[in-house]
């Protein structure tokens, strides 16, 4: 059971597609959310658009004006659905997941800002579960926190907060920690940070998924992070060669082409061209097998010092709000992160 849950502000730019759809085949997702796209219609090329294969079942809440709306994807093979109910701020899907036949219920959740909204929307979701026999899964943007930890930068609410774990209790649902950032929201200049969006399960799902965890993923180019429900990590096996287009365009490449191919691979032994041709292929294969491993090293650990920085100059402005050249330092970063993560971005797409 892997589930991807991602708010993303707005499905109208093809890299964040292209960015979701990388999550999806990464990760395995067989059930996707994806709230906030501000759209009143949707077509089936968009909704392919996110996920990994032409192989999907869909379900669609339109947004409300210029926010809201929820599109949940999932593999028709892994969850046979019975039933779909959709409302605006929730779309909950009854099926089976097919590998254990278990009876399940997935409501993904796009939280209202209003209190009293919210206290509708825990009601609704209540009697939907209570009437459900089967496990329960609620994911998505909640819009609240659990406790005063879960907040900074921003009054925390006792009442709206109480009302919330009286929910989740009534329900009989379990937070299921997660691993990853603290917070899966924070504002662009770091002033506010929040845990909004989880995965609220029930006792019994748990029995029968006793290895799944929650992860909470970089937010790349979004102000909410995406989080993702694994039952286990998978291993993909060796990874195939390719050759990039964002290649030529890279410091060294054509360096590494053209000293191999003007090596002398097989000496005076062979007068096959054939087999001196393969031999050059296999050689350049392997210098830009090396060139390619040395140059990604260097870009993960550069991304890694940048992540680090965030994670330092976000520490200080949750201990004593920083200053604005703290601020300033931490967009710029932020945009040196944007700037490394859209390489990987050209060659997934």
């Amino acid at each position: 059971m892997n589930c991807l849950s991602i708010n993303i502000q707005g499905a109208g730019s093809l890299e964040k597609r292209v960015w979701i759809k990388s999550l999806c085949i990464k990760f395995k997702v067989n059930f996707l959310v994806v709230q906030e796209k501000k759209k009143e219609l949707i077509d089936l090329s968009l909704v392919g658009s996110f996920w990994g294969n032409l192989v999907f079942s869909h379900a669609f809440s339109p947004s409300r004006g210029a926010s809201g709306g929820i599109l949940v994807i999932w593999d028709p093979n892994i969850f046979s659905h019975n039933k779909v109910i959709i409302s605006d701020w929730y779309v909950a899907v009854e099926g089976v997941w097919a590998v254990s036949r278990m009876d399940v219920l997935l409501i993904s959740v796009y939280a209202p800002q209003r209190d009293d909204c919210k206290r509708q929307l825990w009601d609704e979701i209540s009697i939907l579960i209570a009437s459900f026999s089967g496990e329960c899964v609620v994911m998505g943007d909640f819009n609240e926190v659990i406790n005063e930890s879960e907040r900074f930068g921003s009054q925390f609410q006792h009442i709206p907060a109480r009302t919330f774990n009286q929910f989740i209790d009534q329900a009989e649902l379990v937070d299921i920690p997660m691993g990853g950032p603290r917070y899966t929201w924070r504002d662009r200049w770091g002033s506010k940070f929040s845990k909004l969006d989880r995965f609220l399960v029930s006792e019994g799902l748990l029995l029968r998924f006793p290895h799944i965890m929650g992860l909470v993923l970089d937010k790349n180019i979004l102000d909410h992070c995406p989080i993702v429900l694994l039952e286990h990590r998978v291993d993909y096996g060796p990874s195939p060669f390719h050759i990039f287009h964002s290649w030529l365009e890279l410091e060294g490449f054509d360096e590494v082409v053209h000293n191999s191919w003007n090596s002398n691979v097989v000496g005076n032994l062979i007068d096959n061209p054939w087999v001196i041709f393969k031999k050059k292929l296999q050689l350049l294969k392997s210098n830009l097998r090396l060139w390619n491993s040395s140059g990604r090293y260097h870009l993960i650990c550069k991304r890694k010092i940048l992540q680090d920085k965030v994670e330092e100059i976000d520490a200080s402005l949750i201990l004593d709000g920083g200053s604005a050249d703290l601020r300033e330092q931490r967009v710029s970063t932020i945009k040196e992160l944007t700037d490394l993560d859209h390489l990987s971005r050209v060659e997934l797409a």
